[in-house]
């Protein structure tokens, strides 16, 4: 688990201090500048960043950056306004200074909690899409037309194959996309379809 850690050095030093009695790897960089320019992101882990005003127009490319990874942001000021683009900016959570060490303990501990589940999501999603592509596009069009709402003679006379053809291919598909019932299947598909669709959008 890396703590991606961006502020000042003696704000560096307190912050790794309150951290040290946790199982996290510390990685410090002095600015936001340093940091885009140096760091080499590595799953699961958050960013702790110091942003100061000047800093918010940063936001967006950090977010870019460092997605999927969460951001914790650490402010001086009681600034509405900052805390508010900061977090339409993508941050996971906004802590005012002096913050409470329990608090911000807790919020990286959430934050890295939140990014092993991402991470354990996104590898759920490839190992849905391997077998997704795994199919045949025979054994894609009987599912298809079976979650239209054919039954299987409909499927057979759509595709102009044999009865039994269509429930070959239903069986195999379903083995390979691991649906042990209809109701399964219709899910897994829905779940296909998402992840097809998030990553023709990125």
């Amino acid at each position: 688990m890396i703590v991606y850690l961006i502020a000042g050095q003696g704000e560096r030093d307190a912050i790794a201090t309150l951290l040290s009695d946790q199982a996290y790897e510390i990685r410090r960089f002095q600015d936001v500048a340093t940091f885009l320019a140096e760091a080499e992101l590595q799953l699961p882990g958050c960013v702790l960043v110091d942003l100061q005003p000047a800093d918010v127009a940063m936001m967006r490319r950090l977010r870019a950056i460092c997605r999927p990874l969460p951001i914790i942001v650490l402010s001086s000021r009681a600034n509405v306004a900052l805390a508010v683009s900061a977090m339409k900016e993508g941050a996971a959570d906004f802590l005012q200074k002096p913050f409470d060490p329990e608090r911000l303990r807790a919020s990286v501990g959430a934050a890295l909690a939140d990014s092993r589940a991402r991470v354990e999501r996104g590898r759920k999603k490839q190992e849905l899409l391997a077998r997704f592509k795994s199919l045949s596009a025979r054994e894609r069009d009987v599912v298809d037309a079976v979650l239209h709402g054919c039954a299987n003679r409909e499927v057979a006379s759509l595709l102009g194959i044999k009865l039994r053809t269509v429930e070959i291919h239903r069986s195999n598909a379903m083995s390979k996309l691991g649906a042990r019932s209809l109701p399964d299947l219709v899910r897994i598909w829905l779940d296909v379809d998402a992840s097809v669709a998030r990553l023709n959008a990125e």
